[in-house]
């Protein structure tokens, strides 16, 4: 399988995710196939995870105004900036932890890092890094969530073509392990 094909299948793995993640959330999002939209205008939030094993490593992005992180926050009334910026680490996270969840049925383990954030007007994300980029992107009331996955795959990766054995995810999507 070449590394193109585990780039696609990966990137298709994703958008599953952010796509159930966003109908949870109880929005109609409708998944953006076209080429980039303008960036947003007015403030606009970004936040990013990075994750990786042995095999590959990776970070997704979500870049979209704050405006739509505040449809999005479950108490939308009452969010200040900083918890905006805390719901967009959040949702990166859990759009990200939901990919690893979804791997481990493939044999795949990823270590993930800690979802980061930034807060600006009129933020753009760099165009000279965009052919390595694939875009997962959501048109939600209007307005777009862009999502960005940068891979680097080592030639010895192989996706499996289906989920091993039985296998599923190890959790329910969504939930959260205390310890």
């Amino acid at each position: 399988m070449s590394g193109d094909s585990n780039k696609a299948r990966l990137a298709e793995l994703l958008a599953q995710c952010v796509g159930e993640l966003l109908a949870e959330l109880g929005v109609q999002a409708v998944r953006q196939t076209e080429m980039r939209q303008p960036p947003p205008a007015g403030k606009s939030i970004a936040a990013f995870s990075g994750f990786g094993n042995n095999e590959l490593r990776g970070s997704f992005t979500f870049l979209a105004p704050s405006a739509l992180f505040s449809r999005l926050h479950p108490l939308p009334l009452t969010v200040t900036p900083r918890d905006l910026t805390d719901w967009a680490c959040e949702m990166v996270n859990q759009s990200v932890g939901r990919l690893r969840n979804r791997l481990l049925a493939y044999g795949v383990s990823l270590a993930l890092s800690l979802p980061q954030s930034a807060l600006a007007e009129e933020l753009q994300l760099s165009s000279s890094l965009q052919p390595g980029r694939t875009p997962i992107s959501f048109a939600i009331d209007g307005m777009v969530l862009e999502g960005w996955l940068e891979l680097d795959i080592e030639p010895v990766f192989r996706l499996a073509e289906s989920p091993l054995g039985e296998a599923g995810a190890s959790l329910k999507e969504g939930s959260i392990v205390l310890f």
